[in-house]
């Protein structure tokens, strides 16, 4: 939850009681940050269940692994996961929850709080938009050979 509240769009959800909007729009975030990362197994746990009807606890969602906590909290699962895992120090942690902070900090794993990957997170955005920006500008859009040669000699 708190790095759903890091994003406006998806604080904007939740402001609304629309935490599934919120809960979609965190994943498609993530998938645009983690898209050339083929390598690593990214999980992501939520608070509570999927829906009110639900009772799946965990699903897959492209390359994520979600994990829904029902009536515990989703820390308490962060936690479990990082004591089963045979190797924490390759875990990146992201939360701004100073226990999950401290727990991942003794198991040597990585961490990074909320706000910082959301700072990390707008700094890509705003790199592609403008590397894309530039392409247009400069007519260097992706094309055929065909399409390039057309354009040099054709009217």
């Amino acid at each position: 939850m708190n790095l759903m509240y890091k994003f406006p769009d998806l604080a904007f959800c939740l402001g609304e009681y629309r935490l599934q909007d919120a809960r979609d729009g965190l994943l498609v975030h993530l998938d645009r940050f983690y898209i050339k990362d083929q390598h690593s197994k990214i999980l992501v746990f939520f608070d509570g269940k999927k829906d009110l009807t639900s009772d799946c606890y965990s699903e897959d969602w492209g390359k994520f692994s979600i994990h829904y906590s029902h009536e515990k909290k989703a820390d308490e699962l962060i936690i479990g996961y990082l004591n089963l895992c045979p190797v924490p120090s390759q875990c990146l942690v992201i939360t701004t929850d100073k226990e999950i902070i401290s727990f991942a900090r003794r198991l040597r794993a990585k961490r990074m709080t909320s706000e910082e990957f959301y700072a990390e997170w707008v700094k890509r955005e705003t790199e592609e938009d403008e590397t894309e920006f530039k392409h247009l500008k400069e007519g260097l859009t992706p094309s055929s050979e065909t399409d390039y040669w057309e354009r040099q000699f054709l009217p």
